[in-house]
């Protein structure tokens, strides 16, 4: 193997031909590190009248920085967390097979979206591709057939059909038996998988986009999951889209096309995509955000968290938003980047960053708070200046009411029913005189209790009537509230007394850590009966003066979690002259967020598979020791210092 090939290896690629379609293999280590470790989510809707929400990734021909496995060094990379506000995203690019890059499976799944590829024929070239597998029966099942595999083995969740050529009018039968083929076999074999249909070619084989779901476009509609219009639609389409599709009874099935780019769209898109989203809620239908990548491309880099949060929150009204139902949920609020990498609040290197496989799970990005305050608040918002665990944190900077009443900022809503103790932590970091607090709001039928976890003992706060508190603007329709049956207060225990089974095992921050962190215990007995509905952050101050509040990381888990995973077996083998490829083996692999790699105690890389390339190795020495350490899904990182570790020989020529 060539070093050439050894980088390109180190690279998700699309497949550019029929034949590399035809001569895809899942063998070698490369390819296995290029499959999705996170599996999907489940995250059903706060509001299930709402219809879906799909967005088309398009940037600058994609494969960028995002197809590098081990991530990049640019920490200004495109990237994208407004997960709690999609069902679905579609990795794009313009080549033949479009295989999403494991960065993106990884944050998708972690986010409970579904992640799809895409299959692209465009032009003369693409005009010959369809020509050639739509040439017999035999030909369109052997490309579908890859396609499952190639589905299966990357383990995302489905395709995106997009014909942009004509098709030979005697082949549109094929063409429409290709689709039924492809989402037949990959239901089968993918739970949960989709098919969608690009609005583009009819069923006379010309490329007629129809913007609406009609007769001349509605066979390949019949046999697939859905259908992504185009963007130059009218209101007199979109009512005859919907009336076609509830004939059928799947109203929620048309997506219908927004472009960001605003190319024919109503509003012209940009910051204005409000207005054609407003349009197409208005016939309660699905929607397909194309290229909104735009705010990225278009606004500049400099200031794109802050133009990225504006977008989203223009249509977040419209959006429907995540409910989490598994008992786990743990963030440290880093979207995959960063200008240093924090472990446990300590610099673990000083180098910029950027790997979405590392992206935590993903908090509202809400600016809508209503809040018991005279006047607007800032909104909590990614922080690059510091970290607890990856690279930015959760922040708050501005003034909040020298009352000392506490403004509620919601995270999560969730819908989880315990059945046993659970543990609570979060982590934070401030000055002057400010109070930082959790709150865990639960329900049962006609009755409502929240626990408020302070961060001190003796700490006293003005606790506000959550009503009056948290944000409502989620809220589609009026909901008759249950009462409110008091206010549960639990006090910070010792770490020590909570993790006392696995304290030794896990790694700790420094004395000199200037982030606190405080730990609880929620128990069964508090929660019998009631649901778990949603996690909420309370600040409060007392002076009138610019604060910031860093907030670096949330835990809640079942007690039954608290296990680590064993890293073993730690093995090397060479890829190529100046290439090592690492393995190690973990007893618990499903517990497991990300891996660190260590050479001689210093850290050395990310990995999200159980393997990592050591690439141009330069060394006078012969030998040097390598270590693994696991950063678990419940938010703690295993002691490095308790963990395997190997020797390597290097041979010097």
């Amino acid at each position: 193997m060539s070093e050439q090939q050894a980088i390109s290896d180190m690279e998700c690629h699309p497949l550019k031909t029929l034949e590399e379609v035809r001569n895809w293999t899942d063998e070698g280590i490369p390819n296995k590190m290029k499959q999705g470790t996170e599996s999907l989510r489940e995250r059903p809707h706060t509001d299930e009248t709402v219809p879906k929400t799909l967005v088309c990734h398009d940037m600058r021909g994609g494969y960028l920085e995002d197809r590098f496995i081990q991530g990049d060094k640019n920490e200004r990379s495109y990237n994208f967390y407004h997960w709690q506000l999609i069902d679905s995203f579609v990795y794009f690019s313009h080549h033949f097979i479009t295989i999403p890059p494991v960065t993106w499976i990884n944050v998708a799944h972690r986010n409970g979206v579904k992640m799809l590829g895409t299959l692209i024929t465009e032009w003369n070239d693409g005009y010959k591709i369809c020509e050639e597998f739509l040439a017999s029966e035999s030909s369109y099942q052997a490309l579908a057939d890859q396609m499952v595999k190639i589905t299966q083995f990357y383990r995302f969740d489905g395709w995106l059909i997009n014909i942009e050529n004509k098709i030979v009018e005697e082949q549109v039968p094929c063409l429409c038996k290709f689709v039924e083929y492809l989402t037949v076999k990959l239901h089968e074999t993918v739970p949960g998988s989709e098919v969608i249909w690009y609005d583009s070619v009819i069923n006379t084989g010309a490329l007629t986009w129809q913007d609406a779901l009609n007769d001349k476009n509605c066979m390949f509609f019949d046999v697939c999951d859905g259908i992504f219009l185009n963007y130059n639609w009218n209101s007199e389409k979109l009512l005859s889209s919907m009336a076609l599709a509830m004939s059928k009874d799947r109203p929620r099935d048309v997506y219908v096309g927004l472009d960001v780019f605003g190319r024919g769209c109503l509003g012209g898109g940009g910051f204005n995509s409000i207005e054609a989203l407003t349009a197409i809620r208005q016939y309660n239908m699905s929607v397909a955000i194309f290229a909104f990548g735009w705010v990225y491309e278009c606004c500049g880099v400099d200031n794109y968290i802050d133009n990225e949060n504006r977008f989203w929150d223009l249509l977040s009204d419209l959006c429907p938003t995540s409910v989490w139902t598994n008992g786990i949920l743990s963030s440290s609020f880093c979207i995959g980047a960063g200008r240093k990498f924090y472990v446990q609040g300590n610099v673990c290197n000083e180098n910029p960053w950027y790997n979405l496989s590392l992206q935590e799970v993903q908090p509202y990005y809400r600016r809508k708070q209503i809040v018991i305050a005279p006047q607007e608040l800032p909104a909590l918002e990614p922080c690059f200046e510091c970290a607890y665990l990856g690279g930015c944190c959760f922040s708050y900077n501005g003034e909040l009411p020298s009352t000392g009443i506490p403004q509620l900022f919601r995270l999560f809503d969730l819908d989880c029913k315990p059945n046993e103790s659970y543990i609570v932590s979060y982590t934070y970091q401030t000055k002057g005189d400010n109070e930082v607090f959790l709150e865990i709001e639960s329900q049962r039928p006609n009755e409502k209790k929240s626990f408020i976890f302070l961060s001190q003992t003796e700490q006293k706060v003005q606790l506000p009537n959550i009503s009056d508190s948290v944000d409502t603007a989620n809220d589609s329709v009026e909901k008759k509230k249950p009462k409110l049956s008091g206010k549960v207060i639990i006090n910070p225990q010792p770490v020590e007394n909570v993790l006392k089974e696995c304290l030794n095992q896990i790694c700790l921050p420094a004395k000199d850590c200037d982030w606190s962190s405080r730990w609880y215990i929620l128990d069964k007995e508090q929660t019998e009966d009631f649901a778990l509905t949603s996690i909420l952050c309370g600040l409060s101050s007392k002076s009138s003066q610019k604060e910031i509040i860093n907030i670096g990381q949330i835990q809640m888990f079942p007690l039954s979690q608290l296990r680590i995973p064993g890293i073993s077996s730690i093995e090397i083998s060479r890829q190529a002259d100046s290439t090592i490829a690492v393995s190690w083996e973990c007893s618990n692999p499903s517990d497991v967020s990300y891996y660190i790699v260590y050479l001689d105690d210093i850290y050395l890389g990310r990995a999200a598979s159980t393997y990592y390339f050591l690439e141009n190795q330069k060394t006078d020495r012969t030998s040097f020791i390598i270590s693994v350490q696991a950063v678990l899904n419940i938010g703690l990182v295993t002691n490095l210092a308790k963990s395997e570790k190997i020797i390597v020989n290097i041979e010097h020529s």
